[in-house]
């Protein structure tokens, strides 16, 4: 396949998995020879690995979740860089990517759907993304439970979507003991204290209130248990004063966005996602790479990930009482944590490699470039 010219679209640049997909995928295509660029719209530490990389950035304001004078932008930026192929990640991407991408005359057009968002269910929202979703070559879904998710509820052309499992790096999360220990003294956390972490945006998708009653019933049961929680967003200030009046005090730290998951990762004796809802959640694969014991909710691509091994603890959402009695168990048992954490790192290794995903989403586009772009190829 020839160097073609991508143009990477995203919503923003937090810390999250479809931003650190995006940083991996970039990085990969460079590595292939590919002339990439990344358009966004809301500012985030993301930007940052990027720019390191000699990527050019073009940061392009939204206004509204459909906002015209977004594709208007979009359509002008396409235009000016003549890219080959176009790949749009996240909702208000998609939607304007791709119509903007089509006007503009990009020969290739893909969308990744990253979640099992509670939007899909909902009319117009649901309904206009699988309209919108024809206007791409091919929808990558991260994972099969994503796939029959948007299948089922945004009726994308069965066709049009493929499913392209996420995956990471494990060797990132090698020898990081020193700097797990530097993140606890960091935030005060005895060496011998239970640490329970929970790493995602505060937002209502990943219900950080069952989060924080469950860590007041597993404090009373662990009066030592410390609760790192990594991430911010919209919830911040609310969440702040339900520890309050739970009365976590300092055992419920607000780290806030953090750049050095791996570090974070080692610090802890437990990963928690309390989460409503997910598609293929890249913390998760994150933390069964770093070897750590994992109790989630069992919702959308979670199950499959965790698979018929006991690799993590699954309970039903919104159940804090459930879930804190599974992290006291865990915590209790290191027997069982060492048991979780050896089935996780072999189910990662089986299944979720970073190499994997990116020779797969590679091998997409070239051939999408030789059939769609460029069939006398």
């Amino acid at each position: 396949m020839k160097s073609l010219r991508i143009l990477q679209v995203i919503d923003g640049m937090n810390i999250g998995g479809a931003e650190v997909l995006l940083v991996d995928l970039v990085r990969r295509l460079r590595e292939a020879g590919h002339d990439v660029q990344v358009a966004y719209s809301s500012p985030g530490p993301m930007s940052a690995r990027l720019t390191e990389m000699g990527v050019t950035l073009t940061r392009l304001p939204r206004l509204a979740r459909v906002d015209p004078v977004l594709l208007f932008r979009l359509m002008n930026l396409m235009r000016r860089e003549k890219p080959d192929l176009v790949h749009t990640h996240l909702f208000k991407s998609d939607l304007h990517g791709r119509l903007a991408a089509r006007l503009a005359g990009v020969p290739v057009v893909v969308s990744t759907a990253h979640n099992n968002d509670s939007w899909a269910r909902r009319a117009p929202l649901g309904w206009l993304y699988g309209r919108t979703s024809r206007l791409a070559d091919r929808i990558i879904a991260v994972s099969e439970e994503v796939r029959e998710y948007q299948l089922k509820y945004t009726f994308i052309p069965p066709e049009k979507i493929v499913t392209i499992d996420n995956g990471v790096d494990m060797r990132r999360f090698d020898g990081q003991e020193d700097a797990g220990r530097a993140v606890r003294a960091e935030f005060g956390i005895e060496a011998d204290a239970p640490l329970v972490g929970i790493i995602g945006r505060l937002s209502e998708q990943k219900d950080h209130a069952t989060f924080l009653q469950a860590a007041a019933r597993i404090r009373a049961e662990l009066p030592k248990a410390r609760f790192l929680i990594v991430g911010d967003g919209v919830l911040r200030e609310s969440l702040i004063e339900q520890a309050r009046s739970l009365e976590l005090g300092e055992a419920a730290i607000f780290a806030g966005l953090r750049s050095d998951i791996p570090a974070v990762m080692a610090a802890l004796d437990v990963l928690v996602f309390s989460s409503r809802w997910e598609g293929l959640p890249v913390t998760l694969l994150e933390g069964m790479a770093a070897g750590k014991p994992v109790v989630s909710t069992a919702v959308g691509g979670v199950p499959g990930v965790v698979g018929e091994s006991e690799s993590a603890l699954l309970v039903p959402p919104g159940m804090a009482s459930v879930l804190a009695d599974a992290v006291v168990r865990v915590l209790r048992d290191s027997e069982l944590a060492r048991k979780l954490s050896d089935a996780a790192r072999s189910r990662m290794r089986e299944k979720y490699s970073l190499d994997s995903m990116l020779d797969r989403t590679l091998a997409l586009y070239e051939e999408l470039w030789n059939h769609v772009a460029n069939p006398r190829a």
